[in-house]
């Protein structure tokens, strides 16, 4: 007999209030739950009022603190030993100061490095650094940081500033002055930032799919449930609208070439909250981000772009089992198609070609009274066989 589902364990009552207002106290008696914002990393509290008036909105389900953020805002350079060193609270035209202790010469030979880091208020979830429209920084009296404004009609690539170079052992001050723009309106509430000084430690690409690898818990049979589940909604979809009925295949299509790097999946990967059945190499999902200069448009799904960061990412050895039946093939083929049974077969490149060219004749030439565009023809690939066979 299947195990008897265990309940979900209650939230955690939290033992410390650290709210963006500044105050900060331990908690002598415990709390009601929904009396306070609950961070879910670190388990602190913080007052509703203040994370409501930051966020300017209600308060999400999932809410990461803004001293948290700033501990994970850069994959490739998590915390390390005491993580945040120092932070503040301040708004897009103001100046402050950051004092915080260093062993300066032991974090550099350990590989160790200083990051100054901002992130924004007004989002609950985990970001990519934010800054100020120009922002000018000092360490110990030398300039260290200097962040234009991007110039018209461009983008800034928002980063993380490395501060180690400029480090000394014992007291270290950072004085920062932010400016808004000069043609913000008036009235308009100011932009409001946590900045903080964090001790990282360099992470590998390999590292991070290592323990995507460990975290995984998809399975052949749950891969397969989720497959059929996304199909029955396609199936229920394409009764309601005659746009899927007239492309065919819509949403029940896996290609054996990654969106990233259009080259054969080698270990398949999805997003844990993704709604599609195409699937992504995991080498190059992760790689692709780690180039990325700016930090904040890493980790979006290369399929939906929905947010999908490392900790979001599964195994799919279901669709891996697929596309392992292909393998030195992947040329051939276009895509695998599946049925509403989550059985599937095989459409060669050829015969896709074959179909588009039979529907560019058709948009040109209005179509034929007996439907004569050429369709595209499964080829003798499927769920049942295991080799490849020659088109009919």
């Amino acid at each position: 007999p299947a195990p008897a589902p265990t309940e979900k364990e209650p939230p955690k009552l939290p033992k410390e209030l650290r709210c963006i207002c500044g105050k900060s106290e331990k908690f002598l008696k415990k709390v009601k739950l929904g009396e306070f914002v609950i961070c879910d990393i670190c388990n602190r509290a913080l007052h509703p009022t203040c994370v409501e008036s930051a966020i300017g909105g209600k308060v999400p389900k999932t809410f990461i603190c803004p001293p948290c953020r700033l501990e994970n805002v850069d994959e490739f350079h998590p915390s390390v030993g005491a993580g945040l060193l120092q932070h503040n609270y301040a708004s897009c035209s103001s100046s402050f100061s950051l004092s915080f202790n260093a062993t300066a010469n032991q974090w550099r030979k350990q590989q160790w490095a200083v990051h100054l880091r901002a992130v924004p208020l007004n989002t609950g979830e985990l970001t990519g650094p934010a800054w100020p429209h120009r922002v000018v920084g000092k360490l110990n009296g030398r300039p260290c940081v200097q962040i234009d404004p991007p110039k018209h009609l461009h983008i800034r690539r928002e980063q993380c500033y490395n501060l180690t170079p400029l480090l000394k052992p014992g007291l270290n001050t950072l004085e920062l002055r932010f400016s808004p723009p000069p043609e913000k309106p008036r009235g308009e509430p100011e932009e409001a930032y946590c900045v903080g000084v964090v001790l990282t430690r360099p992470r590998s690409v390999a590292s991070i799919i290592a323990r995507i690898r460990n975290r995984s818990t998809e399975t052949v049979a749950s891969g397969r449930r989720r497959v059929e589940l996304l199909l029955k909604q396609v199936a229920e979809n394409e009764a309601l609208s005659d746009e899927c009925k007239v492309t065919g295949t819509f949403g029940r299509t896996l290609k054996p070439l990654c969106p990233v790097s259009h080259c054969p999946i080698e270990e398949a990967a999805i997003g844990r909250n993704c709604n599609h059945v195409q699937v992504f190499d995991l080498q190059a999902y992760i790689a692709v981000n780690q180039r990325m200069r700016s930090l904040d448009k890493r980790w979006t799904c290369p399929v939906c772009s929905a947010t999908l960061r490392p900790d979001d990412v599964n195994l799919d050895p279901f669709s891996q089992g697929i596309l392992d039946t292909l393998r030195g093939d992947e040329d051939l083929v276009e895509s695998i198609v599946y049925n509403e049974d989550c059985t599937w077969s095989a459409v060669t490149a050829a015969e896709a070609d074959k179909e588009r060219q039979g529907q560019d004749d058709d948009a040109a030439g209005g179509g034929s009274a007996g439907g004569g565009g050429s369709t595209a023809e499964l080829i003798a690939l499927s769920d049942s066989e295991g080799a490849l066979a020659a088109p009919a």
